[in-house]
């Protein structure tokens, strides 16, 4: 991890900042919500993107899936692996079993374009899980995955392995590889700016009610 990266999480740089310090550069929006989290332990948290599309595939057909593969073995320790399903929530291509493989790998979080099970223990452990919503419905014979660390696009957020993802319970951003020094200057920046002017405001509040 970079210090620059070190310096944006000591300074409290969330998925906000960094897409306002995008929009500020006049850089592409690369930032999205919609998600709900799972689990983690608070914060944003900061990892480089590895990636794996799927696809629903029809019934009787035989897929493979691989995102356990990815959690464990592909992707490096550190990373956030970001599972493009398409957006289907009709079944879950993530459950405690994969979280269990992410966390011997060491990742640092899970996006998933897509659905988990097993939310409830998710929910308590300490890997972060953003998700866009909940199945009980296992993918295998359901989805295929058809590459591993190619480019996805998410809702118009283009993300590539090895660039710098973002994530919150406000939801992600991703930072392209050549703009990651900018844009992480600025959302400090940005972060330090709000700091100060939400201390005068507190300051303003409190004078008000201690009246």
């Amino acid at each position: 991890m970079s210090e620059l990266i070190r310096q944006a999480i000591a300074s409290g740089v969330g998925v906000g900042q960094i897409s306002d310090a995008m929009d500020e550069l006049g850089l592409p929006r690369n930032a999205g919500g919609g998600y709900r989290l799972l689990g983690g332990k608070g914060g944003t948290v900061f990892g480089r993107a590895f990636t794996l599309k799927q696809i629903t595939i029809p019934s009787g057909e035989t897929g493979i899936v691989r995102q356990g593969e990815a959690a464990l073995s592909l992707a490096n320790s550190g990373d956030i692996l970001v599972v493009d399903a398409g957006g289907n929530t009709a079944m879950a291509t993530w459950g405690e079993g994969h979280s269990l493989r992410a966390q011997i790998n060491g990742l640092s979080g899970i996006v998933l374009h897509g659905a988990t099970r097993d939310s409830e223990a998710l929910a308590t452990g300490s890997l972060p899980i953003l998700c866009r919503g909940t199945s009980p419905v296992r993918s295998k014979g359901r989805l295929h995955t058809v590459s591993v660390g190619e480019p996805v696009t998410i809702d118009s957020v283009i993300i590539k392995r090895g660039d710098l993802v973002a994530i919150s319970v406000d939801g992600l951003a991703c930072i392209p590889s050549d703009h990651e020094t900018a844009v992480l200057i600025k959302a400090c920046e940005i972060q330090q700016m709000e700091r100060e002017r939400d201390v005068q405001m507190r300051g303003q509040i409190s004078g008000r009610t201690s009246r």
